[in-house]
């Protein structure tokens, strides 16, 4: 059929999941968001903001980090946010990627979806839940990161760090270039990581 994309089944356009704490978001996630635009032949990018660190790690508020992450896609055509793990936050699984994503397919079942992750937790995709379920429901997309070993096709990325950036920014230390400007602004309205 003219102009109907048969892959995954005849569903439809392809989304990716570009997911992170976001604690807070940098100029790093943003190029991998627009890298995978660019080259992977995906309709859009949606930054997925974890409800909580699956490692049980503290964050910043999820509305907090939910709104950065906003403020950093504003001005970038066709990354959006998603808010899905809120809507899970009640299941005992919110977190779990596999989970996440059989969400996402139950609630937008015309998408298929991609998923970025980073070449630094690659190696690291043994000991996440249901690590064949992910495969099954999302195509995966790797982007090369900075002191990792190369990523065939991909460039790496700079080894950018939210945990550095919270110590700068707990330290009174700039962080410009680093985080986009209206995530540093609004990092010092509401005075987050002091």
């Amino acid at each position: 059929m003219a102009g109907t994309d048969q892959r995954a089944g005849g569903a439809g356009r392809e989304v990716a999941i570009l997911g992170g704490s976001f604690n807070p978001p940098h100029v790093a996630h943003l190029m991998a968001a627009l890298w995978t635009l660019a080259t992977q032949d995906v309709a859009e990018v949606w930054l997925l903001p974890s409800f909580r660190h699956p490692f049980g790690k503290a964050l910043a508020p999820f509305e907090d980090r939910v709104e950065m992450c906003r403020l950093a896609a504003r001005s970038l055509r066709g990354v959006h946010v998603c808010t899905a793990e809120a809507e899970l936050a009640g299941d005992p699984l919110v977190g779990k990627t596999s989970r996440t994503l059989e969400h996402l397919h139950a609630k937008h079942p015309d998408l298929r979806f991609a998923l970025v992750i980073g070449a630094d937790i690659l190696p690291d995709t043994t000991k996440w839940y249901r690590w064949n379920r992910v495969e099954e429901l999302a195509r995966i997309v790797v982007v090369g990161r900075e002191g990792y070993p190369p990523i065939p096709g991909a460039p790496a990325l700079p080894a950018i760090s939210s945990t550095e950036i919270r110590g700068r920014i707990a330290r009174g230390e700039d962080v410009r270039g680093l985080v986009p400007e209206r995530v540093r602004r609004y990092v010092a309205e509401k005075g987050l990581y002091r």
